[in-house]
């Protein structure tokens, strides 16, 4: 017979067994009872949660601890300030948690831990979820001694000693990649959103300023509406200035963070001269307003803030550009920063007809009735608009830049030059809409413009005046000849001082000849590439026609760098031979140096001299022998 006492063991191990079998099937694992075993090189420490599921984050290094958590109004600190946590921080946290794989691994008792930083000063990270269940918890150290290498990034990634404290994953100290241990530094002062402003872009619907220029307001209709100045006059924005102050006021950043009852207040003097901006959100009830104060004293480069949402907060805000902070400076808050700055609004497909107006030149009309070209009208003449002329044109009239808006009141023209203008540009559409343009010098020198029937006056920039082709030769069509290849007979090209080459070519036989001199040159020459270089002269176009006196063309063209003469054969009607004509073209270098972007020319038949492309010149310059 069995004694009790064995009895009583044989129940009490089929209870441990039952106990253990217990914790196995609600664990997965016996981790629970003898630890987890280490991680894996190269995998995660944490894979059990996606960053979704994260509500609270808790953080504590040297004394300091600070809680967090995720509400309707993001991430919000109850300890040790009550304020908004910085939502990048959140982030960053997270995703270092989810993020740091393991480079190397010891048992506890293996490393010294005062200097893996994992003792005193240690940053302790705790992760939970909605229901408070724990999802993570760690100890930060020092960096390592190693670097680890990263997918998609070049540079090594550092390494950092990584402790797991959560109950059965004690036994082991990691090397993790990764480091954010200076988002920790200063007392956690970094977690805390040194950002005024925390919005969402896309559903502004208001913004307000105040400033010293006076006060406006931008408004829209619906998320996907353009932005407009409503208030104090309506007027189109400029997307890329619009773009720049909402990105400015998300990223506007302290360099500061106190609480109000810490620091001294605002006098009511600065009240009084404060800035305000002030942003609304499609179905909110107010606005969140921000309140800049101006400095105390005169050269201070950091101004006191408020918004209206923290009131408890106090912010320092850079007034100047600070490295990687936007300051107040860099944001366009003046009515002119923001408005449409472009001269015109053209719709160029409905565009039928363009009239230039110089005040002491011949009128220019353009003209097309699709789908015809378009054409030039000057003096009665018709021919092909210069199409490069029409897209400068163009380009400048949609494209073209304000400098400055002087006035939106005028009444009396004179100061600016606009009751007599130099030049008026008319572009009238499909439904006869039309608009005028007017430029004004005024008595500085400055150019000026006004839209007819506006009383609006803009200051423009004399270059894009000057881009306006004003002068009849310039409308010229771009192809500098016509040249017919039956008629051809010869080519003669002279590059600097050397003796001319000869190319003569028989049509019929498409046959080359080569002479320089007295010296034939046949054998060596390569027809493919005379076929090039007469393809190259037969599409011969001009980058741009030049005044007949342009001084800089003509004293150039004194000493060309090369000299081309085509020789053609002229015929009657009846196609008989009458005679022989020669055409001569001169080019030279436009800027001094080895590589000049452009070359003058001129056609010994034309007074006005033009302007040739390096890579069209290097073509007419092609090697046309064989260099074996």
């Amino acid at each position: 017979m069995r004694s009790l006492g064995f009895t009583l063991i044989l129940v009490l191990l089929a209870i441990i067994a039952c106990g253990m079998a217990g914790w196995q099937w609600i664990g997965g694992n016996f981790d629970s009872v003898f630890g987890a075993p280490p991680t894996p090189l190269g995998q995660p420490i944490y894979t059990t949660f996606d960053a979704a599921a994260v509500r609270r984050i808790q953080v504590s290094q040297s004394g300091v601890i600070a809680t967090f958590d995720l509400g309707a109004k993001g991430w919000q600190a109850a300890a040790p300030w009550r304020d908004r946590m910085d939502p990048r921080a959140a982030v960053s946290i997270i995703n270092f948690t989810l993020g740091m794989r393991v480079e190397d691994f010891a048992e506890r008792d293996q490393i010294d831990v005062k200097k893996a930083g994992l003792a005193d000063g240690a940053i302790d990270v705790r992760l939970e979820d909605s229901g408070g269940r724990l999802l993570a918890k760690y100890k930060i150290g020092r960096r390592t001694p190693w670097l680890a290498t990263a997918k998609d990034i070049e540079k090594p990634v550092p390494t950092v000693f990584i402790q797991p404290r959560d109950l059965n994953r004690k036994r082991f100290i990691y090397a993790c990649t990764g480091d954010i241990a200076p988002l920790f530094k200063d007392g956690l002062k970094y977690l805390r959103d040194h950002r005024p402003f925390y919005f969402n872009p896309t559903t502004l619907q208001n913004v307000r300023i105040r400033a010293e220029e006076g006060e406006l307001t931008l408004a829209r209709e619906t998320p996907k509406s353009p932005w407009r100045i409503v208030k104090p006059l309506d007027l189109a924005t400029d997307p890329k200035a619009i773009k720049t102050l909402l990105e400015g006021l998300y990223e506007l950043q302290a360099l500061k963070v106190s609480d109000r009852a810490a620091v001294t207040q605002p006098t009511s003097t600065t009240l009084t001269k404060s800035k305000q901006i002030a942003i609304q959100a499609f179905g909110a009830p107010s606005e969140t307003v921000l309140e800049v104060f101006p400095p105390e004293k005169l050269g201070d480069h950091l101004a006191q803030a408020t918004v209206s949402d923290r009131p408890g907060i106090l912010f320092d805000l850079p007034l100047k550009p600070e490295a990687d902070l936007v300051s107040m400076a860099d944001l366009p808050l003046a009515i002119n920063d923001l408005r449409e700055p472009t001269l015109t609004h053209l719709n160029i497909p409905s565009l039928r007809g363009i009239s230039i107006q110089p005040a002491t030149g011949t009128e220019i009309l353009i003209s097309r009735k699709p789908p015809q070209p378009w054409m030039v009208t000057i003096n009665g003449q018709s021919q092909d608009a210069n199409e490069e002329r029409l897209f400068t044109l163009l380009k400048t009239a949609t494209e073209g830049r304000a400098l400055g808006f002087e006035t939106d009141a005028a009444t009396d023209f004179t100061p600016w030059g606009l009751n007599r203008p130099f030049l008026k540009l008319r572009f009238l559409g499909q439904d006869n809409q039309g608009l005028e343009l007017a430029f004004g010098v005024g008595s500085k020198g400055d150019y000026f413009v006004n839209r007819l029937g506006s009383t609006t006056v803009m200051r423009v920039d004399p270059l894009l005046v000057a881009s306006i082709p004003v002068h009849p030769y310039e409308w010229r069509q771009s192809r500098l000849w016509s040249l017919e290849r039956p008629n051809l007979m010869a080519i003669e090209r002279t590059t600097d001082s050397e003796v001319p080459l000869m190319l003569r070519y028989d049509f019929n036989q498409e046959e080359w000849t080569a002479s320089r001199a007295d010296a034939d040159l046949t054998s060596s020459l390569d027809p493919a590439r005379a076929n090039y270089l007469l393809g190259i002269l037969e599409g011969l176009k001009v980058k741009r026609w030049l005044a007949a006196d342009d001084v800089s063309a003509l004293a150039a063209l004194a000493k060309p760098s090369l000299v081309l003469k085509v020789i053609e054969k002229s015929t009657n009607n009846m196609g008989d031979f009458t005679g022989l004509i020669s055409r001569e073209i001169t080019l030279a270098p436009a800027t001094a140096g080895a590589r000049p972007g452009f070359y003058y020319g001129r056609l010994n038949s034309d007074e006005n001299p033009f302007l040739l492309d390096r890579d069209t010149y290097l073509n007419l310059t092609t090697e046309v022998f064989d260099k074996d």
